[in-house]
């Protein structure tokens, strides 16, 4: 598997003409907001040309989508095809947005409730807009072909997909509608913690519509940069150390709290997906010992935020659930649980390998070069720090919801991350990916619109510095529009393969033999076959650990006042994944006619239910 050199989204290059800065109001300005909500209408609207679509009204995956054209998608599959789509609230987020879901799932075959289900979130960090691009794929892909595909038309029928493309509007239309960039929730948060919330956002100071970088040159053994020797154009960037190098870089801005720091506390800094109650950990400076573990971005408390809240406490009373993605960017990587420990000393081996065999799967669908568990193998995937020169090592991550996903709710659960930051080609195949290697990549795939030379501007307190690099939102965090497709569609893919993977309960065949004289006054023995037909067991080993579900059962329903019952303790079992079993039970039928015919049903918490009408 290819080794990629993590690089954090540098800082190019070359220098053009100065151009002028707009009349400016230099005075010192402490943006506070004790409360207040902060969403795109706080900044001026930026119409990108990437969330355009190519024809209005026309579906198209060249664009990145708004939540407006999103919301509206959604209600015209609810016209178009009533009997696979419903549209719900399922909550309001921080700034008062409604949350919509999906639930995709014939109603001529049964109630979703009534069937294993999966669960696709997308949206959840404000600027990782793939991950919703990809959910929405989703949706549309299952309804365009349903009663075409057989696969996706089974699927349909026999199970339910529940999806939920944007679950943080606010932060989503904040990076899509305007220069601004967060984590996630537009909470106000003290993210420097100097007392104060959101004073220091980026600014768009030449009017290009992003918040890029700058760089100053400061001298020889003054900065913390220099040209790279690699890039005969002057665009790129290395960092050398502090006094080792002859540039400062610094984030697109202003100081607007006059900490010497640029653009460190923005809108907002909570994260989203550090704010499950599964190993959650208090904020740094809230652990009153001040020797406990803390996690940045966690909360007031587990589920403080809305938008998480919603996820759990839905999902909770959906048990049905046996799979869910909830997608971000970008690493790119099929990421899942442990977050906290080693998956081998932490994860019952039976659920360990059906992961395993997931992350292969995935791999095969994305070409991602990383699979497996945020512990170990996301925080070792590049062997030594660029940054520092440390050597990586596994690393906690607390509140994370890949963990909440297994240990707490039990199912295969991935938090995937999409797009590489364009990290495409490994020209001189030594197994890494280096900084030149991806700008002769933008050159060469998208003529170098991906990077913005350096442009020469007078800072109000910096002087003279260039404003450039990579487009911060459609390139670095985010694919260009031309990529957009095949990425949604491969991550899509993969998510697919996991709902088809559901498990799904059949009765197969029922005998009665009768019995005279029985102890138990039994008239009737049932000899019942019953199946699993899906990939996946109707039970992970933690879910069985932590009682998320109940054991396969199977009952005898008959009709009201009948002189017919079940003897002895409904039979419980689990099924694995493809397997069936012969189950016995035993009842006492009257003597009536209507007596002698029953419905027998098949009860599985995560493999739906399954019903034979049986007659003695």
């Amino acid at each position: 598997m290819k080794q990629f050199l993590l690089m954090a989204f540098l800082f190019p290059p070359a220098l053009l003409q100065a151009q002028d800065a707009p009349p400016r109001d230099t005075t010192r300005k402490v943006y506070v907001v004790p409360g207040e909500r902060q969403g795109p209408s706080a900044f001026p609207t930026t119409n990108y040309a990437e969330t355009r679509p190519v024809a209005a009204g026309q579906l198209d995956w060249r664009h990145y989508h708004t939540s407006a054209e999103i919301e509206m998608w959604m209600r015209r599959w609810v016209e178009q095809y009533p009997e696979l789509v419903s549209l719900y609230p399922v909550g309001e987020s921080f700034g008062g947005r409604t949350l919509w879901q999906l639930t995709l799932t014939s109603r001529k075959t049964g109630k979703d409730t009534d069937k294993p289900a999966a669960f696709f979130e997308g949206g959840r960090h404000s600027g990782e807009i793939s991950g919703t691009e990809s959910a929405f794929y989703l949706a549309w892909y299952l309804l365009d072909r349903y009663g075409k595909d057989p696969a996706v038309t089974r699927l349909l029928d026999e199970k339910a997909v529940y999806i939920r493309p944007l679950n943080n509007p606010d932060g989503s239309d904040l990076y899509r509608l305007t220069a601004q960039s967060n984590r996630s929730t537009v909470r106000p948060h003290d993210t420097d913690g100097d007392g104060l919330l959101d004073e220091d956002p980026g600014e768009d100071l030449d009017g290009d519509g992003f918040v890029r970088q700058m760089r100053v040159r400061v001298g020889a053994g003054k900065g913390e940069w220099s040209l790279d020797p690699e890039d005969k154009t002057g665009r790129l960037l290395k960092r050398m150390g502090a006094g080792k190098g002859d540039f400062m870089v610094y984030s697109e801005g202003v100081d607007n709290d006059l900490d010497g720091r640029y653009n460190e506390d923005g809108v907002g800094g909570l994260d989203l997906h550090r704010n499950y109650p599964e190993n959650w950990r208090p904020e740094p400076g809230r652990d009153l010992t001040g020797r406990g573990w803390t996690q940045n971005g966690a909360g007031a408390y587990p589920l403080s935020e809305p938008e998480t809240k919603s996820v759990v406490m839905w999902l909770l009373t959906h048990p049905n659930v046996g799979v869910a993605n909830s997608m971000d960017t970008s690493v790119p990587m099929h990421l899942r649980a442990p977050s906290t420990c080693e998956e081998t000393e932490c994860m019952y081996p039976a659920d360990l390998a059906i992961y395993r065999h997931m992350d292969s799967v995935g791999l095969s669908h994305t070409k991602y070069p990383w699979a497996g568990d945020v512990y170990r193998t996301y925080n070792t995937r590049i062997p030594v720090n660029p940054f520092t020169g440390d050597s990586t090592r596994p690393e906690p991550l607390f509140g994370h919801g890949p963990d909440f996903g297994y240990f707490y709710y039990g199912v295969v659960w991935y938090g995937d991350e999409i797009w590489h930051g364009g990290r495409e080609k490994d020209y001189d195949g030594d197994g890494r990916i280096e900084e030149i290697e991806v700008l002769r990549w933008c050159d060469e795939a998208f003529g170098g619109r991906c990077f913005k030379p350096w442009t020469a501007y007078r800072h109000p307190v910096l002087g003279e510095v260039e404003i450039g690099g990579y487009n911060p939102k459609f390139f670095s965090q985010n694919g260009p529009p031309e990529v957009l497709e095949q990425w949604a569609r491969n991550q899509a893919m993969f998510n697919l393969y996991m709902a088809v993977s559901l498990p799904k309960v059949e009765i197969v065949s029922a005998t009665a033999r009768a019995v005279a004289g029985a102890a138990d006054s039994a008239t009737h023995e049932l000899q019942v076959v019953v199946r699993n037909t899906g990939r996946l067991p109707t039970a992970l080993e933690q879910a069985k650990r932590v009682k998320i579900v109940q054991p396969d059962r199977i009952t005898a329903r008959f009709a009201r006042g009948s002189g017919s019952r079940s003897l002895g303790r409904n039979p419980e079992f689990w099924l694995g994944g493809g397997e069936s079993r012969k189950v016995t039970l035993r009842i006492k039928a009257g003597t009536k006619p209507e007596d002698k015919t029953f419905t027998l049903r098949l009860l599985s918490t995560r493999g739906g239910v399954a019903e034979k009408e049986i007659t003695l």
